[in-house]
C-alpha cells in the first residue's frame, strides 16, 4: 500500500471509529431517556397477541425483534395500542442516517440561510431578520458586512425582538426574547453588548412573530409552534401527524421539553380532546386561558400541509424533515426552522396515538437494511 492509499484507508477508519461512537451516544442517551420514562409506562401492558403482531412487522421487515418499551411509552399517554409505532431509538441511530445526507445537512441547517432556499414557494414566509452573525462576522438582512457597532446601532432601539443561535437551538434552549430600547434589554437589564457576548457568533435577530388569534386565544405567551413532518417515499412527499406545541405558565417557550403542552392537529385544523406534557399530563383545555381543546379549529391547516411538501422538494439529499411553522397575526404561514438532524418522531405518536409514518411504516423499516 502506497502512501497516498494509507492515509485514506487511516482517514476512513478514523471517521468510522468516531461515527461508531457518536452512535453509541446517541443510543445511551435514547435508553437513558425510556429508562427516565419507566413511570409512565410500567403499567402499560401489551398482551401475547399484540406483542405477537408487533415483532410479526419487524421480523419480516427489519429480520429481528425490538424491545416494546418505546410502544408502551407511546400507548401511556392516549392509551392507544399501536402495532406500528416506531421507536425512537431506531430512527435517530438508523433510519435518519439513512434517509438525510449528513454533510449536506450540516450546510443546510444553518438557519440563516433559509429565507434564500424557500423564498419562491407561494404561501409561505420567514420571519424578518434585522440582524445576523455568522462565524463571527456581522451581516446585515441583505449579507452586507458591517462592524459590531453598526451591528448594536441598528438594535439600538429595536423594540422586541427573537435571538436564537443559527446552528442548533437545542429544542428551544438559547432561543430568547428581548426588548431594546437606548441600547438596552428591558427584559434582562444587560446592553446590547452584554448580549452579543452571551451569544459570541452564530445567531439570528428577527421579528417577535404575533401569532394568529385562533393561536393566540389557546395561549398568548408563545408563539405556538406547529410541527409538521414531511418524508419522501418513491417520487411523492407525505405528512405525518401534525402537532401543536403551546407554552405555558408565562414561559415564552413553547417546546413541550421545555414544559409546554403538545396536542394532535388533523388534516383540516381541528385540535383534539386532550394535549400532553412531556410528562404525561393531561390537559382537555388550556391550564392558563382555559380555553377548550375539543372544537377548536386552526383554519391554515391545508395551507401549511402544502407549503411544507413543496419546500421539502426544494431540499436536495434530505428525506425526512421535521419543520417548525406557524401561523401569524394576518394569517400567514410562517417558517420557523428547519430540523434534519436530531430529529424526533416520539412526541407526534405520542400525542397522537398514531404511527409517525402510517401506512408506510414497513417500508421505513426496510430502509433499516439498506
Amino acid at each position: 500500500m502506497n502512501s497516498k492509499a494509507y492515509v485514506k484507508a487511516a482517514a476512513t477508519g478514523f471517521m468510522r471509529m468516531i461515527n461508531s461512537a457518536y452512535l453509541v451516544k446517541i443510543a445511551a442517551g435514547e435508553y437513558y431517556s425510556i429508562v427516565q420514562k419507566r413511570p409512565l409506562y410500567k403499567n402499560v401492558t401489551i398482551d401475547d397477541q399484540q406483542e405477537k403482531e408487533i415483532q410479526s412487522i419487524w421480523k419480516r421487515h427489519y429480520g429481528k425483534k425490538v424491545p416494546t418499551r418505546w410502544h408502551r411509552l407511546y400507548q401511556s399517554y392516549t392509551g392507544r395500542y399501536n402495532k406500528k409505532y416506531f421507536p425512537e431509538v431506531l430512527f435517530t441511530t438508523k433510519l435518519e442516517r439513512r434517509l438525510n445526507d449528513r454533510e449536506v445537512a450540516r450546510f443546510i441547517s444553518d438557519k440563516s440561510f433559509l429565507p434564500m432556499y424557500y423564498r419562491d414557494v407561494e404561501g409561505v414566509r420567514s420571519p424578518d431578520t434585522y440582524l445576523m452573525n455568522n462565524s463571527g462576522i456581522f451581516y446585515t438582512a441583505d449579507r452586507r458586512i458591517i462592524s459590531r457597532e453598526k451591528a448594536a446601532s441598528l438594535l439600538w432601539d429595536k423594540g422586541e425582538v427573537i435571538i436564537k443561535p443559527t446552528l442548533d437551538s437545542s429544542s428551544g434552549d438559547s432561543v430568547n426574547r428581548f426588548d431594546f430600547h437606548a441600547g438596552i434589554d428591558r427584559i434582562s437589564g444587560d446592553s446590547i453588548e452584554d448580549v452579543f457576548d452571551a451569544y459570541k457568533e452564530n445567531f439570528l435577530v428577527q421579528e417577535k412573530i404575533i401569532p394568529s388569534r385562533h393561536l393566540k386565544v389557546l395561549y398568548p405567551g408563545s408563539i405556538n409552534t406547529l410541527r409538521v413532518i414531511t418524508y419522501l417515499i418513491d417520487d411523492e412527499v407525505k405528512c405525518a401527524p401534525i402537532t401543536l406545541s403551546m407554552g405555558r405558565d408565562g414561559n415564552h417557550v413553547d417546546n413541550i421539553q421545555a414544559g409546554g403542552i403538545s396536542i394532535a392537529v388533523s388534516d383540516n385544523g381541528m385540535l383534539a380532546d386532550e394535549g400532553y406534557t412531556h410528562f404525561g399530563e393531561v390537559h382537555t383545555e388550556h391550564p392558563d386561558t382555559g380555553t377548550p381543546f375539543k372544537g377548536h379549529r386552526l383554519p391554515k391547516i391545508p395551507d401549511v400541509i402544502r407549503v411544507a411538501k413543496e419546500m421539502h422538494e426544494k431540499t436536495p439529499h434530505m428525506r425526512i424533515i421535521s419543520w417548525d411553522i406557524t401561523i401569524d397575526e394576518n394569517e400567514a404561514v410562517v417558517l420557523l426552522e428547519i430540523n434534519i438532524s436530531g430529529q424526533s418522531v416520539w412526541f407526534p405518536q405520542m400525542v397522537s396515538g398514531k404511527a409517525v409514518f402510517g401506512e408506510d411504516t414497513e417500508r421505513m423499516i426496510q430502509m433499516l437494511k439498506k
